[in-house]
């Protein structure tokens, strides 16, 4: 499936292409790519700045002493300036040394979440107000540029590299590696020197530093469900959009239409040594539940039979995958039919032309019968052609699909609450918006990882000389409900302090069983 994987091919008239070296072709390559895939792509990342930034990378590309760990930086740089979660590479970096502190953002503010014993442990909780003299916002502001992610919120919680030596160096952050140098709100400062080896490192806290939950802790399932009769809710956390029937359908998406037989023959092979290894696509299987409508027929069958009035689904583990799976999901929460999709837009662009032919001609056609007149190309213009005019649940809904649920299922009448986040990605983001959208459940946390507005869905790439890869977003979604914002909001925001952390106390939970008991006081 790796080798099958769909192509761009470029066709790149940058004069410079034919006598640049294999790095910088590369950075042509991506920029080409992303030029004729992103939907909207001025009003994002504007040529006139784009171009600058090719040239200025174009150049250090240039140096002989460039390796693919600076590759990747500057690719990642580039990429940065798309604010999108499906516009990256995969970035696998080398990191050498490390600061032996973990940091922790929450809100606006960074803190102290543990450092190694040869340190004070009373500085553990304490807001960072500078690293190397320097305000951290200022620290922040530069490792935004090596990010990709769509908001605030989720900018901040990637930014994992800060107690990186090498990386922060690269990042061109901090010139020297073997210490650096932490100021704290109360001025207390101190110097932290780098390790290198890993019996030097000793943290104060280690494993006690997260104690989970009792009722929240990750579960190693794509999906579970926990059955509280006695406190009258039922807790669902959904950690993986990805199913045995996905998995085989989802392949014509991915693969090149002659290599589709090959992949499915290689697919039954893996399912039948129940072994799914690493691939492009992201895509697992949990062979214990490999069907997931199986699964959410048991969860709501007991649900019902527990007499539980109150859901609380927990999707802030959950990083995307299939959002067929999460309409399976949501036609379990609702039986309304008046329900609003996302407007899903069609970019006429030269990538979805080379990289789905059929889709591409039947837009053009369906365009030209409908308005009497082609489609300009490079615009967005409303897809209707495909599922975006019929019910949100068509195939959930239909006897001859794969995703099909009889309509006799036990819907669950009681009352709707999500735990979501900024790991809350993908079709798991968008599911959170549905759901909020259509007033079918309050939502608790903090914003998730894809806006409901802009640019998405995911399409894997692979560089032609480097062969790093990574994804490009090629479609363009619109919210049901556009007057709630590009960026999602929750219903209640909450965020965590350190303390919180290491006492295993879930905020959000919290929340969500104060909602509870105020509706069952205020129905007495």
């Amino acid at each position: 499936m790796n080798q099958g994987l769909k192509k761009y091919k470029s066709e790149n008239d940058d004069k410079r292409y034919n006598t640049a070296n294999k790095f910088q072709q590369d950075l042509l390559y991506l920029d080409d790519l992303c030029e004729n895939s992103f939907p909207q792509i001025d009003s994002v990342f504007p040529k006139s700045r784009r171009e600058t930034i090719v040239d200025s990378l174009f150049h250090v590309l240039s140096a002989k002493n460039i390796d693919e760990q600076k590759l990747k930086i500057n690719l990642s740089f580039y990429l940065s300036h798309f604010d999108n979660q499906h516009t990256s590479i995969i970035t696998n970096y080398f990191v050498s040394g490390l600061f032996p502190y973990l940091l922790f953002n929450s809100g606006q503010h960074w803190y102290l979440l543990d450092i190694n014993n040869n340190y004070d442990s009373l500085l553990i909780g304490k807001q960072i107000v500078r690293i190397i003299n320097q305000p951290i916002e200022s620290i922040i502001s530069k490792c935004m540029n090596y990010v990709c992610a769509e908001n605030d919120k989720t900018k901040r919680k990637k930014i994992w590299f800060l107690n990186s030596p090498s990386l922060l160096k690269d990042f061109n952050i901090i010139h020297q590696t073997d210490s650096i140098y932490l100021t704290f709100e109360n001025n207390t400062s101190i110097w932290v020197r780098s390790i290198y080896k890993e019996s030097d490192l000793h943290f104060h806290l280690d494993k006690k530093r997260f104690k989970p939950n009792v009722i929240t802790k990750q579960s190693n399932k794509h999906y579970n469900a926990s059955f509280y009769p006695d406190e009258n809710y039922a807790y669902f956390q959904f950690n993986n959009c990805f199913d045995l029937i996905d998995a085989k359908e989802s392949i014509p998406d991915y693969v090149k239409p002659w290599v589709v037989p090959f992949a499915n023959l290689y697919l039954k092979r893996l399912i039948k040594k129940k072994r799914i290894p690493k691939n492009d696509i992201g895509f697992d299987i949990d062979f214990e539940r490999p069907v997931f409508k199986d699964y959410l027929k048991q969860t709501f069958d007991s649900i019902q039979k527990q007499s539980i009035d109150n859901l609380i689904i927990d999707l802030r583990h959950n990083g995307g995958g299939s959002m067929l799976l999460c309409l399976q999901l949501l036609y379990y929460l609702t039986d309304r039919t008046n329900l609003t999709d996302f407007s899903e837009m069609y970019y006429l662009s030269e990538y979805n032309r080379k990289t789905n032919k059929k889709e591409y001609n039947d837009f053009v056609k369906s365009y030209e019968l409908k308005n009497k007149t082609n489609p300009e190309k490079g615009k967005i213009y409303p897809n209707g052609f495909k599922h975006c005019e019929k019910s949100l649940f068509e195939k959930i809904e239909d006897p001859n699909s794969p995703y099909f649920i009889k309509k006799d299922r036990k819907v669950f009448k009681g009352k709707i609450i999500v735990l979501a986040g900024h790991n809350t990605g993908s079709a798991a983001a968008l599911l959170t918006t549905l759901i909020q959208d259509n007033n079918i459940a309050k939502v608790i946390g903090t914003s998730v990882g894809n806006n409901p507005i802009g640019a998405t869905e995911y399409h894997p790439f692979k560089l032609p000389n480097s062969k790093i890869k990574g994804t490009v977003a090629s479609t363009f979604l619109i919210r049901p409900n556009i007057e709630n914002g590009k960026i999602q909001m929750p219903d209640f925001w909450i965020e965590y302090s350190v303390d919180d952390l290491i006492k295993g106390k879930d905020k959000s939970l919290d929340k969500a069983f104060e909602l509870i008991n105020n509706q069952k006081n205020a129905s007495r």
